[in-house]
C-alpha cells in the first residue's frame, strides 16, 4: 500500500489546468484502492489526495473551506458509489477480470455522475449555477472513462507482481502526465504569445494616441485575467498621472477604483525595472502610496520603458488571490513594450496631424481644418443636434500698410497677437481658424443672429482699443513701437442665410465686405436674406 501512496502523492502533485479547470488524475490510484481494500481505504486514499491537492493549488477561497467541502462531497461520493458497486453484484479483492470490469465500470461511472450531481448543488447554493452543460462535467466523466484502464491495469498488475507493478505501469503513467504536462504548459505560452502578437499588430494599427491606450487595456484581458486596470504617465520621473483605466469594464479616465501620490516615491512599491505580483491583499499593501476604493486580493505592475527608461506604469487588480502568475507576467512584460512603441508613433502622428490643420505662425487651425470642420458642423445642425450655426469673418484694416510701415515680420507679430486676443473670446465649442493672409473666421455652434452680432461687436471693441506693442523691422533702432489697429467683421447665421458650409462663409464673406470695409472700416457687417445691415 505504501508504493500505491506514493503513487498517489506524486499524481496529486502534477494537475492539468485546463482553461479554469483543474483536472487531476487520483482516480486510477483511488479505484485500484477500492478494488483491492474497500470502500473505507478508497475513502481515505481520496481524502488524503483532496489534501494535497488543495494545500498544493492556489485559489482564492481559504485552504480550510476547500478541503471540508471536498471533503464532504468526496465521501458522499465514495459511500454511494461504492455501495451501488456491491448492490450491482461486484467483489472487493476479485481475481475474476470480467467480474472487476464490468461492475468495476458501474462503480467508476457513478463515480463521476455523483460527483457531477452534488458539485452542482453545492455551486447552485453558494454562486446560483445550475447546468449539467458546464465544461467540469465533461472533463470529469471524461478523465475517469480514461483512467478507468489504467487503474483495472495497476489492480490486477499489482495482485500478480506486487511493488514491481510500479515498474510496468506506475512510473510510465507518471511520465506519460509529466510529458502532458509540459506539452500543455509550453501550449498555452505559445497560445499566450500568439495572443500578444496580435495583440502587437492591433497596437501598431492604432494611430491615435488614445485609441492605442483603449485597444492595449481591452485585449490585454484576452490574456490575463485582470478586474481593473491603470495606465498612469510618470511625468519628468517624478509625478504619476492617470491616462486611463478599466474599472467593472468600463473604459474611462474618470478613475474612482484607485487614489494615489501624484509624487513618485521610492518606496512606494512600483518597480521601475520588473514587473512585480502581489499575490494576496497583505502582499499589496507593500504598495504603501497607493489605495484601492474597490476590494483587490491580488495586484500585478508593469513598469512602461521606452529605451530602456520608465516612462508610466500599469497596475493590474483582480478581486480574488494568486491569479496573476509568472506566465502572464512576462506576458505584460513583452506587451507593454509594444504598448510604449505604439504610444510613441501614435503621439508623431498626432503632432504630425496637427501640425497639417494647424497655421504655423498663429498656431490656429488653418483653412483645411475649417473646411471639413464647417462641413461637420452643418451636418449636425440638418439632423438636429444643434440648434442654430453662425460664422464670424474678421479682417485687419489697412494692414498692408502696417507691413509697408513697420515690416512684415512686425505684421507677422500683430497677427499672433491679434490670435491670442481672438483665443480669449471664443466659446468652448466653438473653432477658430486664419482664413488666409489678415483674415479670421469663427465657427459658433448654438450661437443666433443675435448673439453672433452682440460677440462681433465685443471683439471689434476689444480690437480698436486694444494696443500692441512691437519691434519694427525697418527702423535703424529698432526700438519697440505701440500699434493701434481696428478689425472688420462679417456675420452670417445658417438658420436664416445658408444651406452649406461654403454659401455660408461667402455670406460672411459679403456681409464684411459691404457692411464692413465699404461701410466705412472697424464696423460690424449682418448678413440678411435680401440685405447687409451694419451695426
Amino acid at each position: 500500500m505504501s508504493i500505491l501512496f506514493a503513487l498517489l502523492f506524486v499524481t496529486m502533485t502534477m494537475p492539468l489546468q485546463l482553461k479554469n479547470i483543474t483536472v487531476s488524475f487520483e482516480r486510477w490510484i483511488t479505484f485500484t484502492i477500492f478494488f483491492q481494500y474497500g470502500v473505507f481505504a478508497e475513502l481515505v486514499f481520496t481524502q488524503i489526495a483532496m489534501l494535497i491537492l488543495v494545500f498544493s493549488q492556489k485559489s482564492d477561497l481559504p485552504h480550510m473551506h476547500r478541503f471540508f467541502v471536498n471533503s464532504l462531497i468526496f465521501t458522499l461520493i465514495s459511500l454511494a458509489s461504492g455501495t451501488l458497486f456491491h448492490y450491482a453484484g461486484g467483489e472487493v479483492g476479485s481475481t475474476d477480470f470480467l467480474n472487476i470490469c464490468l461492475f468495476g465500470l458501474i462503480y467508476a461511472i457513478s463515480y463521476s455522475l455523483i460527483n457531477s450531481v452534488l458539485m452542482q448543488v453545492y455551486l447552485y447554493f453558494e454562486l446560483g449555477i445550475y447546468s449539467f452543460k458546464e465544461k467540469f462535467v465533461v472533463w470529469d466523466f471524461a478523465s475517469t472513462m480514461l483512467l478507468f484502464p489504467f487503474s483495472i491495469s495497476l489492480y490486477f498488475l499489482n495482485k500478480q507482481f506486487g511493488n514491481n507493478a510500479i515498474l510496468l505501469i506506475g512510473i510510465p503513467f507518471l511520465l506519460v502526465l509529466l510529458i502532458a504536462r509540459l506539452y500543455h504548459r509550453s501550449d498555452n505560452l505559445n497560445d499566450k504569445l500568439s495572443s500578444a502578437g496580435i495583440i502587437g499588430r492591433e497596437l501598431a494599427e492604432r494611430l491615435g494616441f488614445e485609441d492605442v491606450i483603449r485597444t492595449f487595456i481591452g485585449k490585454l484581458k484576452d490574456v490575463v485575467p485582470y478586474d481593473n486596470a491603470y495606465v498612469l504617465d510618470l511625468r519628468n520621473g517624478e509625478h504619476l498621472i492617470t491616462l486611463m483605466t478599466s474599472e467593472n469594464g468600463i473604459i474611462t479616465k474618470d478613475m474612482t477604483g484607485l487614489s494615489f501620490n501624484l509624487e513618485k516615491t521610492v518606496d512606494d512599491g512600483l518597480d521601475m525595472d520588473n514587473p512585480k505580483i502581489f499575490a494576496t491583499q497583505k502582499e499589496a499593501m507593500a504598495l504603501n502610496n497607493f489605495k484601492f476604493n474597490q476590494p483587490v486580493e491580488s495586484v500585478m505592475t508593469a513598469p512602461i520603458k521606452r529605451n530602456q527608461k520608465t516612462e508610466g506604469f500599469l497596475i493590474l487588480t483582480s478581486k480574488r488571490k494568486n491569479v496573476f502568475r509568472a506566465m502572464e507576467m512576462k506576458i505584460v512584460d513583452v506587451l507593454t513594450g509594444y504598448f510604449a512603441i505604439s504610444l510613441v508613433k501614435a503621439r508623431y502622428y498626432e503632432k504630425t496631424v496637427e501640425q497639417s490643420v494647424r497655421c504655423g505662425l498663429t498656431s490656429l487651425h488653418n483653412y483645411r481644418y475649417l473646411d471639413t470642420k464647417l462641413d461637420e458642423e452643418i451636418q449636425r445642425f440638418h439632423i438636429g443636434t444643434i440648434n442654430s450655426l453662425a460664422v464670424l469673418m474678421l479682417d485687419i484694416d489697412h494692414f498692408k500698410s502696417i507691413n509697408d510701415t513697420h515690416g512684415h515680420q512686425s505684421g507677422n507679430d500683430l497677427l499672433k497677437a491679434l490670435a491670442r486676443l481672438l483665443e480669449s473670446f471664443v466659446p468652448i465649442d466653438a473653432t477658430l481658424s486664419r482664413y488666409g493672409g489678415e483674415e479670421f473666421v469663427i465657427v459658433l455652434p448654438n450661437y443666433g443672429e443675435n448673439e453672433t452680432g452682440e460677440l462681433a461687436e465685443k471683439i471689434r471693441e476689444e480690437v480698436e482699443s486694444s494696443i500692441f506693442r512691437i519691434i519694427p523691422d525697418l527702423s535703424k533702432d529698432r526700438e519697440p513701437v505701440d500699434v493701434c489697429m481696428t478689425v472688420s467683421i462679417g456675420v452670417a447665421n445658417v438658420t436664416k442665410d445658408a444651406k452649406d458650409a461654403k454659401e455660408l462663409l461667402r455670406n460672411a464673406d459679403r456681409a464684411l465686405y459691404i457692411g464692413g470695409k465699404q461701410a466705412g472700416r472697424n464696423k460690424v457687417g449682418v448678413y440678411g436674406r435680401e440685405y447687409v445691415e451694419t451695426l
